[in-house]
C-alpha cells in the first residue's frame, strides 16, 4: 500500500514539474506574442498617421465682406492635392450663389483656395452647414461637414 502511494505521489509530482514547465513556457511565448502585436499596433498607427499627414483636407469658411455680402473660402489645407472638389450647403432661399459654377473645382494644390460670392436676405439663420467633398489620390471620395456663422 505505502509502496502504491509513493509511486502515485511521485507520478503527480512528475506531472506537477512537467505541467509547470510547460505553463512557463507557454507564458512566455504569450508575453512574446503581446509584444509583436503592440509593436505592430505602433507601426500600423505611425503609418497611418503619415498617410493622413499627405492627404488632402478640403474645408471651408465664410468671410464678412460687406453687410448682406459674403464671400465662401475653399481651401485644401492637407498636403497633397485634392481632385474634383465641391461644396454643398442647405438649399436656403435667402442665399444667393453669384459663381456656383465653379465647382467641382478639378484641382486644387495644397494650401491653396478658391471663393465663392454670397448674398444673402432677410431672415437667413445664423449659422451654415457646409459640407465639402473632393477625392484623393487614391481616387477615393472623401468628405467634411462644418458649421460656419454668418
Amino acid at each position: 500500500m505505502e509502496t502504491a502511494a509513493l509511486v502515485i505521489s511521485g507520478v503527480s509530482l512528475v506531472v506537477a514539474v512537467i505541467s509547470f514547465i510547460l505553463s512557463t513556457k507557454s507564458q512566455y511565448l504569450q508575453d512574446k506574442i503581446n509584444e509583436i502585436e503592440l509593436r505592430l499596433k505602433e507601426y500600423e498607427l505611425a503609418e497611418k498617421e503619415k498617410e493622413q499627414e499627405k492627404a488632402p483636407c478640403v474645408e471651408a469658411r465664410i468671410i464678412n465682406i460687406i453687410r448682406n455680402k459674403y464671400k465662401i473660402r475653399i481651401w485644401n489645407s492637407g498636403n497633397s492635392i485634392a481632385k474634383n472638389v465641391n461644396a454643398f450647403w442647405d438649399d436656403l432661399s435667402s442665399i444667393v450663389v453669384l459663381d456656383k459654377d465653379k465647382m467641382p473645382f478639378e484641382f486644387l494644390d495644397p494650401q491653396k483656395s478658391f471663393e465663392l460670392t454670397v448674398f444673402v436676405y432677410d431672415d437667413v439663420p445664423n449659422k451654415l452647414c457646409i459640407i465639402t467633398e473632393w477625392n484623393n489620390d487614391n481616387d477615393e471620395r472623401q468628405s467634411k461637414m462644418q458649421w460656419c456663422d454668418l
